[in-house]
């Protein structure tokens, strides 16, 4: 009898001669396992009083205390193999009787009806074959084990013609660092480095590469756009030369698949790819943009041997090294792999993956599936309280939520502004008024009202006693410095409104969304009056944060006077909520900010009024001031560079009362000769093929389809600049520079923001005073 702990990468089931077979895998004590479980039966459930139509596949039904959300009884229909269930489904469907639970995978229901979230024992006859340890039906159970994973970096090397250069991976374990890079050439060229093994042919660098690969075995592979190019690039040249694309534990088969509008997505057993770019936009990191040098220079304070700067030169650089120096292209190739390590170690991104994949239960390949995230938390807590959910589809699919409020900004210039935030809000919302689809259900038990009348049951709730773990769990993560942790957790909380407000997900009805954010609202609201009551004026509020305007006589104790202030509108906002609703508040007002100057624009439709979500201020952090921006042009990647610096320095010098219409007028002169126009690039995501848009034209479409036939079949964003002949890709030739285009939208609406203030106009700046006198 073998007992092992692991932790549960990758699922997937078969169906196989008349039997369903469900296997996982993972890594254990003793290295990566395999788990077969071919006795569970799939299964969903039908109302107790349905009559079932001729022609279903063989089932077995199972009368049980459960009930769908309508109060009816219902059984549970277990089948041989998924094809059965998924035909009798069908039939039941076209015979207009309904099936509950009917899309739950097969894989997540073993897992999440035994609280197994990642962290596994297994227990069982365990059989070592060929270094993976498989288990035949073993009794598994939660546990704990946190595994050291053999990260593999991997990326490639290619030609202006679609050849294949070369492949470089960089491992890395708690035992061993590997580096190596397979490069096409003859082997006695150039004496090549220890790392460099040159081969005759494309083929034969593929070869090499599968079998050095699966002779090191990682757990884990990462990249930069690692899927969509390094690997789906390699799947085309293997498929060429009939080579199996098997990356997968026991020699499996890497899919690849593209999903419009979502990017690529792979799969295989018993090992997980984490593509840097998407991964890091996911857990909230913000870069200028997501090139691998970009990120680099920021993170680490280097980047690639090669600069991405000029497409062209790179390109022929890379030529040029293929040709003339295989070893300088080794290293290139090399670096990249060690660079997207470094930043994968330094984020601790591989941390929060598995993070997320313990909080949630959900396997690493499916951790960014929010309703899956929620169906694995709920369905089994449902069924223990003695109900089944409705298939995703066959849920009611009402109005939108109106969602949060934003106060109406006072456009201009504040001085001495305390930013104050409710800690984790809908989160608090829902512990505080019990909300979830239980409490919801059993409204009739012990309920509670919310401020619109929405009733849900203060004694039967699952969600609300979950959050509560899961926030304290939280505070201790920030107090030990676990990041990761503390960002995982965040993620997950702020992802159950999300759900429960989303038709995408079977726990959907309207009273939850409509609740949570009318409880916000009510609370925003409620604290703002409170807050003038208090002799402070509100300038701009939004969803969970206020903003206040100190008064002169007020400039004192800065951190004494926002703490007073959060203390009297927690007390309020407590006794108020406690009188109305009979409830405990757990919300938290906490001071979060301070400014000494503050900036509101206005809304650049013309009608005066304050701009929403956009604002720039000179924040005091640690003794220092820092300009923050937040939905401004500064922060902004679909605005160029040249207009990014502008606003941050004409902020800067504004902020620190310097006159700033000699400034701008010098600024546009520079722009005119030439001294921005490597500023002037925009860069802009393509959601489709550019062939694909046939109306309506964009520019950044236009810029697209000039570039060459070849190099647009994976072009997912073009850089592009505007020129006399309008918009022209970066990589072609761009002499004709527009600069009177970026001066006007560019630069102008910018200035505007900061010259209406002191009643100056662009125009009038940029022309003199001569037009304005007729």
């Amino acid at each position: 009898m073998e007992i092992q702990k692991g932790f549960i990468l990758t699922g997937n089931w078969e169906d196989n001669d008349q039997q369903h077979i469900i296997k996982f895998y993972g890594v254990g004590e003793k290295g990566p396992f395999e788990i077969l479980i071919n006795n569970f039966l799939p299964l969903f459930f039908v109302e107790r009083n349905a009559a079932f139509p001729d022609g279903m596949p063989a089932f077995k039904r199972n009368p049980l205390k459960l009930k769908n959300f309508g109060g009816q009884d219902v059984d549970a229909l277990y089948f041989k193999t998924q094809k059965d269930l998924f035909k009798a489904k069908d039939a039941l469907s076209q015979a207009g009787i309904r099936t509950y639970e009917a899309d739950v995978r097969s894989t997540e229901r073993y897992l999440m009806e035994r609280f197994i979230f990642g962290q596994v024992e297994v227990t069982g006859k365990g059989e070592n074959i060929d270094g993976l340890w498989v288990f035949k039906n073993p009794e598994i159970k939660s546990a704990k084990y946190n595994p050291r994973f053999k990260v593999l970096s991997l990326d490639i090397e290619t030609g202006m013609k679609g050849e294949l250069y070369s492949i470089a991976v960089h491992q890395k374990s708690a035992s061993e660092d590997i580096k190596k890079v397979f490069m096409v050439g003859e082997k006695n060229e150039n004496r090549p480095e220890h790392h460099l093994s040159l081969l005759d042919s494309e083929e034969l660098v593929l070869r090499s590469f599968l079998s050095f690969f699966h002779k090191i075995d990682p757990d884990i592979i990462i990249g930069w756009h690692v899927i969509g190019f390094d690997l789906s690039f390699l799947e085309n040249k293997c498929r060429k030369y009939k080579i199996p694309f098997n990356l997968g534990r026991g020699h499996s088969k890497l899919i690849i698949q593209e999903k419009k509008g979502a990017g690529y997505f792979a799969k295989m057993d018993g090992r997980i790819i984490v593509d840097g770019p998407p991964t890091m936009r996911g857990a909230g990191f913000q870069f200028e943009n997501f090139k691998l040098d970009t990120v680099a220079h920021e993170l680490l304070g280097e980047g690639k041997d090669i600069s991405s700067e000029n497409s062209a030169d790179k390109v022929g650089e890379i030529e040029r090294r293929f040709r003339e120096d295989k070893n300088a292209l080794a290293l290139y190739n090399l670096l990249d792999c060690t660079l997207v390590l470094d930043i994968f170690e330094k984020t601790k991104l591989i941390e929060l993956v598995q993070n997320q994949s313990i909080l949630s239960g959900l396997m690493l390949d499916r951790i960014g599936v929010s309703t899956a995230a929620f169906d694995f938390f709920m369905l089994p807590k449902i069924h223990r309280k003695g109900f089944v959910a409705s298939n995703i589809l066959d849920i009611n699919r009402e109005s939108p939520n109106q969602g949060g409020t934003v106060l109406q900004p006072q456009a201009g210039l504040h001085e001495h502004v305390l930013v104050f935030d409710f800690k984790s809000l809908y989160p608090s919302i829902m512990r505080t008024f019990k909300i979830d689809p239980l409490s919801r259900l059993l409204a009739k038990e012990d309920p509670i009202k919310t401020p619109a009348g929405i009733a849900f049951s203060s004694s039967n709730h699952v969600l609300p006693k979950r959050l509560e773990e899961l926030m304290n769990r939280r505070e201790e993560a920030k107090l030990e410095g676990d990041e990761p942790l503390s960002k995982a957790i965040k993620i997950l909380m702020n992802s159950f409104y999300g759900v429960m407000g989303s038709t995408n997900s079977r726990f959907y009805h309207a009273d939850l969304p409509q609740a949570i954010s009318g409880i916000g609202r009510w609370v925003l609201e409620e604290a703002i009056t409170f807050i003038k009551t208090q002799g402070y004026e509100v300038i701009y509020g939004d969803t969970d944060s206020v903003f206040v305007s100190l008064n002169a006589g007020l400039w004192g104790n800065i951190n004494q006077l926002g703490n007073q202030l959060v203390e009297k509108t927690n007390t309020h906002l407590m006794k108020k909520i406690k009188r109305e609703f009979k409830v405990d508040s757990l919300l938290d007002l906490q001071f979060e900010k301070y400014y000494r100057k503050f900036y509101l624009p206005k809304a650049r439709n013309g009608g005066g009024e304050g701009a929403k979500k956009r604002y720039a201020g000179l924040l005091m952090k640690d003794g220092k001031e820092e300009i923050n921006f937040v939905g401004m042009e500064y922060v902004r990647s679909d605005w160029t560079k040249l207009a990014r610096n502008f606003q941050f320095e004409l902020f800067q010098r504004f902020f620190n009362d310097e006159n700033v219409e000699q400034w701008v007028k010098s600024f546009v002169d520079q722009v005119k000769n030439h001294q921005y126009d490597s500023d002037l690039v925009y860069k802009k995501r393509l959601t489709k093929r550019p062939e694909e848009y046939t109306s309506n034209i964009p520019p950044h479409v236009k810029a697209a389809l000039q570039i060459n036939e070849s190099k647009r079949k994976n072009l997912k964003s073009v850089e592009y600049v505007i020129t006399s002949r309008g918009p022209v890709p970066l990589v072609n030739d761009h002499s004709d520079l527009d600069y009177e285009h970026y001066i006007q939208r560019q630069v102008k609406p910018l200035a505007e923001d900061i010259l209406a203030i002191s009643g100056s106009n662009f125009d009038d700046l940029m022309g003199g005073d001569q037009l304005a006198l007729f």
